[in-house]
């Protein structure tokens, strides 16, 4: 079993390449099978589940690896009972780099640790105090939208989510000093999350990115002595308040690395989330007009904390947007030991990729799987719950997202919101297509034809 002493034994040791003896493709020079995973991934997913079963080999990019498919091989690497795959490893490529030492990429003992630096931050009073800081920045932010045919679904959300976040998270105003760069700072990073020259030198983009991860640490470095000693109500306060059995605080290294991924994870995989909700909504109009009746009987323009539970068809739509477009396209754990994977032989320090797009749309547990039909989550007929782990849309095991109520209620509350404002439909004749990395979303950023009510 591994322990935190001994977490350099598999961290410092380089990937595994030699995985011949397990079938399967490297895909084009350099990039492998990303091309194909920009554009179709579950088509990717399918093929190699059709050729060589749910364990084949792949190459990310210049990563070999193991692609690990279906709901058994994802309950066996999240729930990691034996403690052989580590989430660190995994993701130490496109997320450590610029995020740290965040809760994704903490393993076992730590990583439960860790956690307690946000146990305040998602409890339901502070929750409750969100909504209430919410809901009156997204109302306002909709009513300065300026819906021509450049309106982009996408670009606004992405903004006005951003703002919001801002707020709630670091208790940053949007006219504050160094809220644009803020802002700009996380674009630059998620642009330069897919890069395949990693070098930190002028005229690449993951210069630009490095020095956008330099601006976030020492923007929230800055913020962390005062949000400590003062009395306010997002998530960087209660942080920073948290403290260590012995009674210490977390470091200033610790905060940032939480604070900084925290951000980034609950914005741009909402954005994600809520562009695939209008596009569906926007081509099924029967589903606009039941979710405008559920909130009618809520009956306030807002929705408030207590109503989030009533609002079930709203739910439904949440979940099924995510089964069809998870926000996170794939993810990554390396084996930490020689191990067994479905009946493959896996050595030690070898990646493995999860496809959530190809478990969440099999045949063996969704009817119609490709269709948008949110009554599948319906208590009738509950499809999500022919596997445990066949509709996992913030994961599973002990890294399952932490925020993953939070995360459901900016939806929610946008939602209900922009419904009572507004109808909309897609430009005529307009065909949407989709990418998938780094964050999936509507390939032309969602143009919507949207009219007041």
């Amino acid at each position: 079993m591994n322990t935190n002493s001994s977490v350099s034994s598999y961290t410092e040791a380089p990937n595994n390449k030699k995985l011949g003896h397990i079938p399967g493709e490297k895909g084009w020079p350099v990039v492998g099978c990303l091309p194909r995973l920009r554009t179709d991934p579950f088509g990717l997913a399918k093929h190699h589940w059709d050729k060589y079963g749910p364990v084949s080999r792949i190459n990310m990019g210049p990563q070999p690896g193991v692609m690990a498919l279906g709901p058994d091989m994802a309950q066996t690497l999240l729930l990691d009972s034996e403690r052989n795959f580590s989430t660190r490893m995994g993701y130490d490529y496109a997320l450590r780099t610029f995020y740290g030492d965040n809760l994704l990429c903490l393993d076992f003992d730590e990583h439960k640790f860790q956690r307690r630096i946000m146990q305040t931050s998602f409890k339901t009073p502070a929750m409750r105090s969100y909504v209430d800081t919410m809901n009156p920045i997204l109302d306002k932010g909709m009513e300065q939208w300026v819906f021509d045919k450049k309106f982009r679904f996408y670009d606004n959300i992405k903004e006005l989510l951003l703002r919001m976040t801002c707020k709630v998270f670091y208790g940053v105003e949007a006219e504050d000093e160094g809220s644009a760069e803020l802002a700009q700072a996380f674009i630059d990073i998620l642009d330069a999350q897919m890069g395949i020259v990693r070098l930190d030198m002028p005229g690449t983009k993951f210069h630009v990115g490095k020095n956008g991860q330099r601006f976030l640490r020492k923007y929230i470095t800055r913020l962390i002595p005062l949000r400590r000693a003062g009395d306010g109500t997002d998530m960087l306060s209660h942080m920073c308040k948290e403290t260590k059995p012995d009674g210490s605080y977390f470091t200033d290294e610790e905060i940032v690395d939480h604070a900084s991924f925290l951000l980034f994870a609950a914005h741009d995989t909402t954005t994600s989330t809520l562009t695939h909700m209008m596009y569906y909504l926007a081509i099924e109009p029967k589903w606009q007009e039941r979710l405008r009746a559920e909130g009618e009987r809520i009956g306030n323009d807002y929705l408030e904390y207590e109503d989030l539970a009533a609002v079930t068809e709203l739910d439904a739509c949440f979940q099924e947007a995510q089964r069809l477009h998870p926000s996170v396209s794939v993810m990554a754990r390396r084996s930490i030991r020689d191990c067994e994977l479905g009946g493959h032989h896996i050595p030690a320090h070898t990646l493995i990729f999860q496809y959530p797009i190809f478990t969440n749309r099999m045949e063996q547990y969704w009817s119609k799987p490709h269709s948008f039909d949110p009554e599948r989550f319906f208590p009738e007929r509950n499809e999500h719950k022919g596997h445990a782990f066949c509709h996992m849309p913030f994961g599973g095991g002990a890294h399952k997202c932490i925020g993953m109520h939070f995360g459901a209620m900016q939806a929610k509350l946008f939602t209900h919101q922009f419904l009572r404002k507004f109808e909309f439909s897609l430009p005529s004749g307009y065909q949407a297509g989709f990418t998938y990395l780094p964050m999936p979303k509507e390939k032309n950023g969602l143009p919507l034809v949207v009219k007041p009510r």
